[in-house]
């Protein structure tokens, strides 16, 4: 029987489809929106329409986000949202019916939960379902030798995901309630304090992306919108320096984390980790300036890939054909 092999990955916040032989396919917010009527309801949107729903306020529909730092939290709408994004993307009846997956998730998620999440992966149509761990599929990317140890640092939304592996084995994984969403936060009060204008946790979103840099006195600019102490509207600007210095205690925790991991491996583990270094992949590793700042800090090989963004659903793509072994989750 004909089969359709995918590779997903569970973010902090997006759902992120991969086809063999094709690529991405697609990368949609964990966001639905519903029109209810009693306990009755008609999907309206999904993914990047609902998500703008969410952030407008002003819907006349109920917005879910059903899957939130990689865990299902409402499984009735989890299997909808999943159903309705397969759909759009797979068009041919038959072929939905036929659907296997390698599906990516962060090292903390427990029995329960991957259970809960292959039940509603089923419901929603996929038959087949292997789960690994999203640092064995940066692992896959890495062209160095199988049983060198290396460290991978996954800066999500929500959560950073530290974790140490060779081809092999597992010997360190644990995931950080700190990410992007935390520098975000910072930008919000830094402009509070020193503009004494309130922003949206969105503009506070699109100003870190436009223009933060871990360069030291990076002077490029952005604008933005905020309201005043009379609720005005009042437009401003805020240079990258600005927002350096606001988000720099995040990344610097993250950093002590890092050294608190390397306290804790074994020492022929640890010097083979001072000796092939730390990949940084996820949202929070595309800022300017991490590698110098990460080398300056750390003392170690430091690798950022070209799309971090990316990395764990390429690399769980190249583990759908590779045909290697790999390290699975069983439950």
């Amino acid at each position: 029987m004909f089969n359709i092999d995918l590779a997903i990955k569970f973010g902090s916040s997006e759902i992120i489809i991969y086809r063999k032989g094709v690529g991405i396919i697609a990368k949609e917010p964990a966001f639905l929106a519903v029109q209810e009527n009693g306990k009755k309801f008609k999907v309206k949107a999904i993914g990047k329409k609902a998500e703008k729903l969410y952030l407008s306020k002003t819907a006349s529909v109920t917005i879910y986000q059903p899957i939130k730092n990689s865990e299902i939290v409402n499984e009735e709408m989890a299997t909808i949202l999943i159903s309705e994004i397969l759909k759009d993307i797979i068009t041919d009846k038959f072929l939905l019916t036929n659907l296997t997956a390698l599906v990516a998730v962060p090292c903390a998620l427990n029995e329960k939960q991957l259970r809960l999440l292959k039940k509603v992966l089923n419901m929603s149509g996929i038959n087949k379902i292997t789960f690994v761990q999203n640092s064995v599929c940066v692992r896959s990317t890495l062209d160095i030798d199988s049983h060198a140890h290396v460290m991978v640092v996954d800066i999500g939304k929500y959560l950073t995901d530290i974790s140490v592996l060779n081809e092999y084995s597992l010997d360190f994984g644990r995931l950080y309630f700190i990410g992007g969403q935390d520098m975000d936060k910072c930008v919000k009060t830094f402009v509070s304090d020193n503009y004494g204008l309130e922003i949206s946790n969105l503009t506070s979103e699109i100003v870190k992306n436009e223009v933060a840099s871990l360069y030291d006195r990076d002077q490029y600019k952005t604008e933005y919108t905020g309201l005043d102490e009379n609720q005005k509207f009042v437009k401003s600007e805020i240079s990258a320096n600005e927002v350096r210095l606001s988000i720099i205690n995040v990344y610097d925790t993250i950093f002590k984390l890092i050294e608190d991991v390397l306290t804790r491996l074994d020492k022929d583990i640890r010097a083979d980790v001072y000796n092939n270094g730390i990949v940084f992949v996820g949202g929070a590793s595309s800022i300017p300036g991490l590698y110098e700042y990460a080398k300056k800090k750390l003392d170690l090989p430091i690798f950022i890939p070209d799309e971090p963004m990316d990395t764990v659903i390429m690399g769980a793509g190249k583990l759908l054909t590779s045909g290697k072994e790999f390290i699975k989750i069983d439950i």
